[in-house]
Formats: structure tokens, sequence, C-alpha cells
């Protein structure tokens, strides 16, 4: 993650606000969280539940309810920081149709990362 931070910085055309690559790397946060929930589903399909598994299925149930926490997060930090940008000093290297499809994809992870949570939560046995 470092690499790409220095190389974001190094390869930034000038007139872009430096916070502006941070907006973008907290959107793919939102994405990054979604990966590990479903990193946590696919975990899960392979168990059959019995009573001994009962700590590991709260460790996925919790899993997959802090993905979502992550992804709603990094998401509307990501949103706040490029609209911050945009609308302030500086200016974006994306056109407003390209901002439009990354809001409307950090839109759909968080939804698809909710959707994940709920059906988890309600499909795995609990204590």
């Amino acid at each position: 993650m470092l690499v790409a931070l220095i190389w974001l910085g190094l390869a930034a055309p000038t007139g872009i606000h430096p916070f502006f690559y941070f907006g973008l790397i907290f959107l793919g946060g939102g994405a990054v969280g979604l990966l590990f929930a479903g990193v946590g589903v696919m975990a899960v399909r392979s168990r059959v539940p019995t009573t001994a598994d009962l700590r590991f299925f709260q460790g996925i149930r919790r899993l997959v309810l802090a993905m979502w926490l992550c992804a709603v997060v990094a998401d509307a930090l990501g949103i706040l920081v490029v609209l911050a940008i945009a609308g302030g000093q500086g200016s974006t290297p994306l056109g407003a149709s390209t901002l439009t499809v990354a809001f409307a994809t950090a839109a759909v992870t968080v939804i698809c990362a909710g959707i994940t949570s709920t059906v988890m939560r309600r499909v795995l046995p609990t204590a």
C-alpha cells in the first residue's frame, strides 16, 4: 500500500490536490471490506454446523458485520473527500461522469456488503 501511495504521489499531475488520491483509496477500501466479507462467506460454505463450530460461526457473523461497517465508513469518507476536493481548491483529473460512476460503484459496494451481512447473519447459527 505504501508503494501505491508513493507511486500515486509521484505520478500525479501538477495542480491536483494530493488528498484527492486518498479519497480514491478510501473508495477502494469499501471494496476491500466487501472482499473480506466474501472470503468469510466462502470459508463458511464448506462447514457443517456443529456445536464445536459455534465460535467459528459467531466470528464469521461478526466479520461480515464489521466489513459492512468498514465499507460504509470507507466509502463515505472517500465520497466526502473527493467532493470536498472537487468543490474546493484544486481540480480533479476525473470528469463529472467518471466521478458519478465511481460514486455509484461505491453505493453498490455498500449495498452488496449490507446484503451479505444481513443474509449471513440470518443464515449462520447463533449461540
